[in-house]
C-alpha cells in the first residue's frame, strides 16, 4: 500500500498555506526589485539627457563664440573668452575648455585640474589624453559643429567641434568641452511613496487570501501575484512622468541661461553672431515631452515584463516545483559542488562576456554615446548587415583607383592565407625536425630539442619585437643581409606582401616548436616492429613513411592542426607588433581590424558585431573539423 494513505489532511493543507505565502512572497520581491530598479533607471536616465541637453547647448553656445571672433583677435582669447563664458552660465561647478585637435595643445579652459600642469595654452599631458581622444572621435563625424555627451561618475561632459582661428589666424581644429557637475536629483519622493504603500497593501491581501484558500497554491499565487502587477501597472508609469517634468524643468533653465551667456559675450565684443546657432540653443519642449512619454511606455512594458518573470518565480514554487529542484541538488549534491567553481567560473569569465558582445554588437555605441539607454543605440542587425554586404572593394575613380583595405572580404581573404600559410609552415617544419630528432643514435638530441624549443618557451611580444627589428627598413638584419649579397635594400612594410611576409616568417618562428613536441611525442610511440616489417617486405623510405608514419601521426596531428587554426586565426600579437597592418591596414587580420575599430576609431558596436562573425566563422570552421575528424577516426 501506499505510504501516503495515512497523511494528515490538515498537514497538507497546512503545507499548502506556507506554500503559496512563499510563493506570493517571493515572486512579489522578484518583481519589486525589479520594478526599482526599471523606474530608479527610467528616471535617472530622462535626468541625465536633460542635463545632456544642457551641457550640449553649453558646448554649442561656447563654439558659436569662439567660431564668431575676428581674425584680428589674438590667440590668448580663447582663455579669456572661455573663463567669461563659464562664469555667465549661471550653472554651479561648470567649467569649459578648447583643444587644438592637430597640434595636440590646450588653448584655453577653466577647469582647476588643468591648471595643474601650468597653464593654458600648453601641450597636453599623457595623463590628457582620453580629452584628446574625445575631440578626435567627435571630429571624426562631418559637421562644422556638433555635439556629443561623455558622461563620468562625477560630470556630464559635452563635446562639440568647430574650426576656429590660433594665434596666427590660421584656422585649426578644435574641440570645446562644457563639464558640467552631477547635481542632486529634484525629487519629490510621493509618487514612490504611493506606490510603495499600494504595493505593500495588495501583499498584504495576497498573503490573507493565501492564508484562507490554501488548496490551490500554486494558482492563487499567480492570481495574487497578477493583482499586484495589474495595480503597479497603474501607478508606476504617472510616478515617472511626474518626477521627470522636475528634472525638464530644471533642463529648460538652464539652456536660457546658456542662450544669455552668449548673446551677452557677443554683444559686449560687438561680434556678429549666426542667429540659426542662437535659435539652436533654445529648449526643446515638444522633444523632451516625446521623450517622457516614450520612457513611460518604455516603463509599462519593462514593469510587464518584471510582472512576467515574478508570476514564474511565483509559479516555480507554487506549483512545487522548487522544492522538487532543491530534492534533486540535495540527493546529487557532491556531483553539483564539484561542478559549481567550473560553471561559475565558465559564466562569469566566457558565457557573460560572450553575451553582452553580442548585445553591444546590435546598437551602435561609440565613445560619445555608451551611457545612453539601450533602446537609443539599438540598431538591430545593421552592423551585421554592413560587415557582410560590403562589396565595394575600391575607392577612388580612374588614376585614383586603389583597393579598399578596410574591406571586411580582403582582411578575410587576408586573414584565411596569413592562417594557412602559417599552419603549413608550422605544420612542414615541425614534422621535419621531429623526424630529424628521432633519429636513432642522433648525438645530442637532448640539446637539439631544447634549443629548438625556446622560441615558442620566449613570450610572443618580444620575440615579435625582436622580428620587427630585423626587418628595419634601415638597421635591420635582414636588409644588411640583402646588402651583403648584392640586393637593393627592401621597404618590408610600404608593399603589401612584402610586409605579409615579415608576419608569417615571424609566426612560423613561433609556431615550429609546437608542432614538432606534438610530431616527436607521437614519433616515439610508434613500435618499431611495424618498420621492421616493412622492411622485411621491401618498402622503401617513402613507403614506411606514406603508410606507417603518416597514419600513425594523425590522431596527435589533427587536434594539434585544429588548435593551431583557432591561434593562428586570433594571433593578434604578431600583425599588432610587427607589421601594425600595413601599409595602410593591407595587412590586417580581422582580430587586429576590430581592434582597430574599437580602440582607434572608438565604435563599439561595430567592433563587437565584428567580433561575432570572427566567432561565427571558428564555429563553423570547428563543427566541419570535429565531423573531419570523426569521419578520419571511422575510415581508420
Amino acid at each position: 500500500m501506499s505510504g501516503n494513505t495515512g497523511a494528515d489532511p490538515s498537514a497538507a493543507e497546512a503545507n499548502s498555506k506556507w506554500r503559496a505565502l512563499i510563493a506570493t512572497t517571493c515572486g512579489a520581491i522578484v518583481f519589486f526589485a525589479l520594478l526599482i530598479f526599471l523606474c530608479v533607471g527610467a528616471r535617472n536616465d530622462l535626468a541625465a539627457r536633460a542635463e545632456g541637453e544642457a551641457a550640449a547647448r553649453a558646448a554649442l553656445g561656447l563654439a558659436a563664440v569662439v567660431q564668431a571672433a575676428p581674425q584680428t583677435e589674438p590667440g590668448a582669447t580663447f582663455q579669456q573668452l572661455t573663463t567669461d563664458f563659464a562664469n555667465r552660465l549661471e550653472l554651479p561647478g561648470a567649467s569649459a575648455r578648447i583643444v587644438d585637435l592637430d597640434q595636440r595643445t590646450l588653448l584655453a579652459s577653466t577647469d582647476p585640474q588643468d591648471g595643474l600642469f601650468t597653464g593654458a595654452p600648453r601641450a597636453l599631458t599623457q595623463s590628457e589624453k582620453p580629452i584628446y581622444d574625445r575631440g578626435k572621435s567627435l571630429a571624426r563625424i562631418p559637421s562644422a559643429a556638433i555635439a556629443g555627451i561623455v558622461r563620468t561618475p562625477q560630470s556630464t561632459i559635452a563635446l562639440a567641434t568647430a574650426p576656429v582661428r590660433d594665434a596666427s589666424g590660421e584656422r585649426i581644429r578644435a574641440s570645446v568641452e562644457v563639464s558640467l557637475p552631477l547635481a542632486p536629483r529634484q525629487d519629490d519622493r510621493s509618487p514612490w511613496l504611493w506606490l510603495g504603500a499600494i504595493a505593500l497593501g495588495a501583499l498584504a491581501v495576497a498573503a490573507g487570501l493565501g492564508q484562507r484558500f490554501a488548496p490551490r497554491a500554486g494558482g492563487l499565487s499567480l492570481a495574487a501575484l497578477a493583482v499586484i502587477l495589474a495595480t503597479t501597472l497603474i501607478i508606476a508609469p504617472p510616478a515617472l512622468e511626474q518626477l521627470s517634468q522636475l528634472d525638464q524643468a530644471a533642463a529648460e533653465a538652464q539652456s536660457t541661461s546658456v542662450q544669455n551667456a552668449v548673446r551677452t559675450l557677443a554683444e559686449q565684443r560687438n561680434w556678429q553672431l549666426n542667429a540659426q546657432a542662437i535659435a539652436d540653443l533654445a529648449p526643446e519642449t515638444s522633444a523632451a515631452q516625446a521623450r517622457t512619454l516614450q520612457a513611460v511606455q518604455d516603463l509599462r512594458l519593462s514593469t510587464f515584463a518584471a510582472g512576467l518573470l515574478g508570476l514564474a518565480v511565483a509559479a516555480f514554487i507554487g506549483f512545487g516545483w522548487a522544492a522538487k529542484t532543491w530534492r534533486t541538488v540535495i540527493a546529487h549534491r557532491t556531483a553539483y559542488i564539484y561542478l559549481a567553481p567550473a560553471l561559475i567560473g565558465m559564466l562569469a569569465l566566457s558565457i557573460f562576456p560572450f553575451l553582452y558582445g553580442v548585445s553591444l554588437s546590435v546598437t551602435d555605441t561609440t565613445l560619445l554615446n555608451q551611457d545612453q539607454a539601450f533602446t537609443d543605440r539599438f540598431v538591430g542587425l545593421q552592423h551585421y548587415a554592413t560587415i557582410l554586404g560590403d562589396f565595394q572593394f575600391t575607392t577612388g575613380t580612374g588614376a585614383d583607383l586603389t583597393v579598399d583595405y578596410t574591406n571586411f572580404y580582403w582582411t578575410l581573404g587576408m586573414t584565411i592565407a596569413w592562417t594557412v600559410s602559417n599552419v603549413a609552415i608550422g605544420v612542414t617544419v615541425g614534422l621535419a625536425l621531429a623526424l630529424l630528432l628521432n633519429t636513432k643514435g642522433l648525438r645530442g638530441a637532448g640539446v637539439y630539442r631544447t634549443l629548438l624549443i625556446l622560441p615558442w618557451a620566449i613570450p610572443n611580444y618580444i620575440t615579435a619585437l625582436t622580428w620587427k627589428g630585423i626587418f628595419h627598413p634601415q638597421f635591420g638584419a635582414a636588409n644588411q643581409v640583402v646588402q651583403a649579397f648584392g640586393g637593393e635594400p627592401v621597404a618590408w612594410f610600404d608593399s603589401v606582401w612584402p610586409s605579409f611576409l615579415t608576419g608569417v616568417i615571424t609566426n612560423g618562428w613561433l609556431s615550429f616548436p609546437f608542432m614538432m613536441v606534438v610530431c616527436l611525442g607521437a614519433l616515439q610511440a610508434i613500435d618499431e616492429d611495424m618498420y621492421e616489417a616493412a622492411r622485411i617486405d621491401g618498402a622503401n623510405p617513402w613507403q614506411r613513411f606514406r603508410y606507417i608514419t603518416l597514419p600513425s601521426l594523425m590522431p596527435a596531428l589533427l587536434p594539434a592542426i585544429i588548435v593551431s587554426v583557432v591561434w593562428t586565426f586570433n594571433m593578434f600579437n604578431v600583425i599588432y607588433l610587427v607589421s601594425a597592418g600595413q601599409p595602410g591596414g593591407a595587412t590586417e587580420i580581422l582580430i587586429t581590424r576590430a581592434y582597430k575599430v574599437a580602440f582607434e576609431e572608438y565604435q563599439y558596436g561595430y567592433a563587437a558585431a565584428y567580433s561575432v562573425v570572427i566567432f561565427l566563422i571558428l564555429l563553423i570552421y570547428s563543427g566541419l573539423q570535429v565531423r573531419l575528424s570523426r569521419a578520419t577516426e571511422s575510415v581508420r
